[in-house]
């Protein structure tokens, strides 16, 4: 089922919206590829980023299963392109060229709460 583009940016302001901050309760468990594309494709990854440009701000990321991906809250809306280097997960800004994609790795944290290895922490939205 394919969402329209409205449709799709309102999901992600309410499921940024009720994103909580709870600590993880159980040791973070390493996800393959494999995993993240059954487990986190379509879904709203919603959080706070700790460095870089988005620092502080709460934003919700989609990875859609046809490699584009959108990043949207706090005054933000930026769309991008995700694929994988056979190991993590890879991501890079609809502007940028191939080569500068960024590459991070994903822990399940429990309760649809999740970690990659940039230290960004984020649920499954919409979130308690």
């Amino acid at each position: 089922m394919k969402l329209a583009m409205p449709l799709r940016v309102a999901l992600l302001a309410a499921s940024l919206a009720a994103c909580g901050d709870e600590t993880p309760k159980v040791p973070p468990q390493p996800m393959s590829v494999d995993d993240f594309r059954r487990e986190l494709i379509g879904m709203p990854l919603c959080g706070k980023a700790s460095t870089g440009d988005l620092a502080g701000k709460a934003i919700c990321t989609v990875h859609l299963a046809d490699g584009t991906a959108i990043v949207a809250g706090s005054g933000i809306l930026a769309r991008g392109f995700w694929d994988t280097d056979g190991r993590r997960i890879c991501r890079r800004d609809a502007l940028d060229p191939p080569d500068r994609r960024r590459c991070v790795d994903y822990a399940r944290l429990g309760n649809n709460r999740y970690r990659n290895s940039d230290g960004v922490e984020f649920c499954l939205g919409p979130c308690p």
